[in-house]
């Protein structure tokens, strides 16, 4: 099973597209939307926790270049992925991912978290719980993307726009531009249903071509229906492996026992306090804003630095002068990736700021050897 499928909280796509950590808003009373003004019609769809079962779509083109061993994890963002979800509850749910040769899926029950894949024929129980995680089939669900991104920036101005057809239902629709300058985001729209306020389609468009969304999802097919019992429980086939994982060891690539502490700041931006269950801990790995501009850090050896150095290069990265080592920034329209690879570690920026931002935090991190 890919390593970096599981664990709690988003890394990439997240408090600046790439590092959103949010938690479920208590469920209210839902009611019709379609003549609800902007700022209530937010209200409602970060209020829409609701059972569903449906069919999802996402396209992505963010533009990142293939990273090692965070391959499935870049897959989400520069592609397209078919979601199945059934959802009972934030705490009771399954979602898959539909591949051409089977799924991956994951499960939500009891307070325990499994991971099925059934290409390794291999059941995954995921214990503990880390600060930060890679991206996952589920994050992109309309429900879920709506509510995270929609809480990046909960002071900014909303707008009501034309309302359209998703999924066979009429969806009013809701548009936030971020006012922060540094964001590359320049709009997040979301059509939720009228009659339920459940988000059934997202957009995601950059500040430098607001017309052109460069990650969209949307319902293809639901139901309001609560799914069946036998839908949420894991369906282990004989034969099939089954393992136990802690959340930390789960984070592969992002989990560097010998890493050094994260600043306290960069570029102008505060550390995000993080909490892990013991023994689920990320060193070193560190969460900067808690608007649309943030970022994320996290440090990898020097071995996946290098690649990433050359990835990015090939991909129009441009070089940074950052003393010892070598150092990348690629800027694409909507997310912008650092890289710097220095002595025997390597560091790796990633969000939805502008390339200054994480060139700046690349000149400011320290040079371990010296100190």
């Amino acid at each position: 099973m890919a390593a970096p499928r599981f664990s709690r909280r988003w890394l990439l796509v997240g408090a600046g597209a790439l590092a959103l950590v949010g938690v479920d808003a208590l469920p209210r009373p839902a009611g019709p939307v379609a003549d609800l003004p902007a700022d209530a019609l937010r209200e409602r769809v970060l209020a829409a926790t609701r059972r569903y079962v449906g069919v999802a779509e996402s396209t992505a083109r963010l533009g990142l270049p293939l990273l090692p061993q965070l391959e499935s994890a870049v897959a989400l963002l520069t592609g397209a992925t078919r979601i199945r979800a059934f959802v009972a509850s934030p705490e009771r749910f399954r979602v898959d991912e539909l591949t051409p040769v089977g799924e991956r899926g994951t499960y939500r029950l009891d307070g325990r978290e499994y991971g099925w894949d059934s290409d390794t024929d291999q059941l995954t129980v995921i214990t503990g719980a880390a600060p930060l995680r890679l991206p996952r089939a589920a994050d992109l669900l309309p429900p879920e993307l709506a509510r995270r991104l929609l809480r990046l920036a909960p002071g900014d101005p909303v707008q009501t726009i034309a309302a359209r057809r998703v999924a066979g239902r009429n969806a009013a629709g809701l548009r936030l531009v971020p006012t922060d300058p540094a964001t590359t985001i320049g709009r997040i729209d979301v059509w939720a249903d009228d009659a339920t306020g459940l988000p059934l389609r997202v957009e995601v468009a950059p500040r430098s071509a607001p017309e052109e969304p460069l990650l969209a999802t949307a319902f293809s097919e639901v139901d309001d229906r609560a799914p069946d019992e036998a839908d949420l429980l894991p369906q282990v086939p004989p034969g099939a492996g089954f393992v136990r994982a802690d959340a930390g060891q789960i984070a592969g690539a992002l989990r560097r026992l010998d890493a050094p502490d994260p600043p306290a700041t960069l570029a102008g931006r505060a550390l995000v306090p993080l909490t892990a269950t013991p023994g689920s801990e990320l060193p070193g790995v560190g969460l900067y804003g808690t608007g649309p501009a943030g970022f994320a850090l996290f440090p990898v050896s020097r071995e996946i630095a290098d690649r990433a150095v050359d990835g990015a290069a090939l991909a129009g990265g441009a070089g940074v002068d950052a003393g010892r080592g070598r150092a990348v920034v690629l800027a694409t329209p909507l997310l912008t990736l650092a890289v710097l690879a220095r002595g025997r570690r390597g560091t790796l920026l990633v969000g939805t700021v502008a390339a200054d931002q994480l060139e700046q935090a690349l000149l400011e991190l320290p040079d371990r050897r010296r100190t």
